[in-house]
Order: C-alpha cells, then sequence, then structure tokens
C-alpha cells in the first residue's frame, strides 16, 4: 500500500488534539491529586498514549478510507482490578455517514485467576459513539432510513503473559447496519450479493493477540480474528495482523505492521457514503506506520 500524507478531516484532528492535550494535562493533575502527601502508593493508576497512523484500521477494515488517523487514549486503574478509559480518532464520512470523530468510552474488570500464575481476566463494556452521524445523512439524503451508528459491545477475555483472547458481542445493532443501509456499492442484499436480512443485534467477534519481547526494547505484535453479523450474507470476515514495535527514548515507539483480510466481496470498491462517487476497498491488504507517546 502506497503511505499517503493526506491530513486527517479538520473538524476530527483539531478535536482530537485538544482531547489529547487535556488528556495529558489532567492525567498528569489526576497522578498528582491521588497521591497523599506522604508519597505513599496510590490506589488509582492513570496512564494515557497519542498515535499517529497512516491508516485506521478496526479488525481489518479502514474507518479513514485509506487515510492517516489522530488517536489518542487515557485510563484509570484502580487497585481493585476496577478500570475506565477513554479513545478516541478521527474516521471518514465516507465511510460511516455524518462523523469525523469516534469517541470510545468503556470500563470494567480485569481480575487475577489465583490458580494459575499469570493468567488474568477481562470483563467489560464498551460504548462507541460517532458525534453527529446517522445513516439519514447518507448519499441524497433519502435512500436510508435513520440508523445511528452507536454501538454498545460486552466482551470477556483471557490473558496469560504475551497472549490475550477476547469474545465480543454487541448488545446494540451492529454499528447501525440494518436492512434499510442495505444498497448497491453498500452491502447491496440481493441474489448475487451481500447485505444485511435483519436485526444485526447480537453480532460476535473473537480476537487473539500476542506482544511478545523479542529483544531489549522490541516486542512482537501479532493479531487473528473474525466477526460474525447477526442476519446477514456475505458481510462475516477473518482478519489478522502482524508487527514490531520499537521502544524509543522519553516514552515514545515506534510501530510497523502489515494488515489484511480474507477480502470478502462486499467490501471491495465500497461506495462512499458521501455520494461523491469515489470507492474503497475498505478490506485490502495494508502497511501500517505509527508512532506513539505513552503519558
Amino acid at each position: 500500500m502506497e503511505i499517503k500524507n493526506t491530513l486527517p478531516p479538520a473538524k476530527g484532528i483539531s478535536a482530537l488534539i485538544l482531547i489529547g492535550l487535556a488528556f495529558q494535562f489532567s492525567g498528569a493533575m489526576a497522578a498528582e491529586a491521588i497521591k497523599p502527601d506522604n508519597e505513599s502508593p496510590s490506589s488509582i493508576t492513570v496512564s494515557g498514549s497519542t498515535t499517529l497512523s497512516n491508516d485506521y484500521i478496526w479488525r481489518g477494515l479502514t474507518q479513514t478510507f485509506g487515510k492517516p488517523a489522530l488517536q489518542v487514549g487515557v485510563e484509570m486503574q484502580h487497585e481493585s482490578g476496577a478500570y475506565l478509559g477513554f479513545w478516541g480518532s478521527n474516521v471518514s464520512e465516507r465511510w460511516i455517514p455524518g462523523a469525523n470523530l469516534e469517541a470510545d468510552v468503556y470500563g470494567g474488570f480485569r481480575l487475577p485467576i489465583p490458580a494459575v500464575a499469570d493468567l488474568g481476566l477481562d470483563l467489560g463494556l464498551i460504548y462507541v459513539y460517532y458525534p453527529g452521524s446517522d445513516y439519514a445523512k447518507a448519499l441524497d439524503g433519502n435512500t436510508f432510513k435513520g440508523s445511528s451508528p452507536n454501538t454498545l459491545e460486552a466482551y470477556v477475555g483471557a490473558t496469560y503473559k504475551s497472549v490475550s483472547l477476547k469474545y465480543g458481542r454487541t448488545l446494540t445493532k451492529f454499528y447501525g447496519w440494518n436492512e434499510n443501509n442495505s444498497a448497491p456499492g453498500v452491502f447491496s442484499a440481493t441474489a448475487t450479493s451481500a447485505g444485511v436480512t435483519g436485526s444485526t443485534r447480537g453480532s460476535q467477534y473473537v480476537e487473539l493477540n500476542v506482544n511478545h519481547e523479542i529483544a531489549e526494547g522490541w516486542v512482537a505484535n501479532g493479531q487473528f480474528g473474525h466477526q460474525w453479523v447477526a442476519h446477514s450474507k456475505g458481510l462475516d470476515w477473518s482478519y489478522y495482523r502482524v508487527g514490531i514495535t520499537k521502544s524509543l527514548p522519553a516514552n515514545w515507539s515506534l510501530g510497523i505492521a502489515y494488515s489484511r483480510t480474507n477480502e470478502p466481496k462486499a467490501f471491495k470498491d465500497y461506495a462512499s457514503l458521501t455520494g461523491n462517487g469515489d470507492t474503497v476497498d475498505a478490506a485490502q491488504a495494508r502497511l501500517l506506520v505509527s508512532v506513539s507517546r505513552q503519558f
């Protein structure tokens, strides 16, 4: 894949810059606020990151129509295992109608399993929010009926050393996908193509991740997953990613990865939801380059 230098949408990147600065400031303030005068260890830890990538790939699919992404996240975790976090990224309204920003709020519990050393359990919920987005805004504004892409998902995961396995299930429609937004070029549910045939609530995925340190400052990354879309045909897909991350001074890191899927025909030549005639192979193989800073 050619790595483009096109900037993310102005509204989305401006909002994320402000969010990132606010989180870095609030994270530092929170760290001070939860530390007693005697410098004893706090029961709450705060961590976060900022990442710039040449594409935003989610479960093997581009969310920015192949354009760069700026992403920020922050998380607070209590010594009991309870945690609460926020993660955000710019997205493309060509893929998610009316949206240029994704804002995720998540929380849950991470608990050790005493019977097995290094084994932990993760239970949680994530709410994926796209401000201003609705399928009623797609194309000419008359093609689709209203359907919000905002999604609530429950997940359970297990971690053993550098390996983690997660299962998730949507408690709402799958990112707004339904029978009313299946159209030619956009998951058309006909005899010869793919589409949604009923409620997508209850869609599921399973994902395996490996992050193994192979040398000091070098971590090998691997991911394999499969997504099932409830009441659909031709839309389920498998995805994987392999890469490497190099730690740099001052909490910076550089990542390079190769991402691909089984490339379902439904995602090839996917029509832009802005109606400008652009198309994208949303599931095609991509080379990803990113730079991150932890704070």
